[in-house]
């Protein structure tokens, strides 16, 4: 089954406080998945402690620190979440006073999060690979000092889904849709200087298991 991309929301505000709260209308559909990235400054050691959608834990796929840049990614995602306007919240181990970056993205005829890789700081543009099954959707993420240009997946030029400010730059972009199977090329770019390259796998309905929590790589189930 095809994924198609859904509501989108983003924000880039500052919680003055150890939580946040963003209204995310997940779009309807069969095999609905919900996505959300957050990006904070690490200073004070922040750090990540959970994250519900309706009050629904979401299962995090990746917790990334950049200590060179004093930042940190999350990627949640949800499988089959209430449809509908509702409350994604997101909780640190702290009061975080400066702004975050939050995009949340539905799909419907989805499956769980696949593959996910990430590369450090590197001179842009930063070009690295992520191995996918067929249909699945890619979604790159980027952190740099200087202001980001779009991102290339897959061959295809891909218009930033957002531009933030969260003490750094903080940009993402998806994938066209029905990507083919293999190796798949995922370059974040900015106008100078470095950036980082998060690259995030969303399976197609019926694709393989999903892997477990804060891994790249694939779950092996023997019966």
């Amino acid at each position: 089954m095809a994924i198609t991309i859904g509501n989108k929301t983003e924000s880039n505000q500052n919680p003055n406080g150890s939580s946040q709260t963003l209204a995310h209308n997940m779009s309807t559909g069969s095999d609905g998945t919900l996505m959300v990235v957050v990006t904070m400054s690490s200073q004070n050691s922040r750090n990540f402690t959970g994250a519900t959608y309706n009050n629904v834990a979401m299962t995090l796929l990746k917790n990334q620190l950049y200590s060179g840049l004093i930042q940190r990614t999350a990627v949640y995602i949800l499988q089959n979440p209430s449809t509908g306007s509702n409350n994604f919240v997101v909780n640190f181990n702290g009061s975080q006073f400066n702004s975050t970056s939050i995009f949340a993205c539905s799909f419907t005829g989805a499956g769980a999060g696949g593959a996910n890789l990430n590369n450090g700081a590197s001179t842009a543009p930063n070009s690295q690979s992520l191995t996918i099954e067929e249909n699945s959707i890619i979604y790159a993420h980027g952190v740099s000092d200087n202001v980001q240009s779009a991102y290339s997946i897959g061959g295809s030029p891909r218009t930033l889904e957002f531009t933030h400010n969260s003490s750094k730059q903080v940009g993402g972009a998806l994938s066209l849709t029905g990507l083919m199977a293999g190796a798949t090329n995922v370059t974040t770019d900015a106008i100078t200087g470095t950036i980082t390259n998060l690259r995030v796998e969303i399976l197609a309905s019926g694709g393989g298991p999903p892997p477990p929590p804060l891994g790249g790589g694939r779950r092996i189930i023997i019966t």
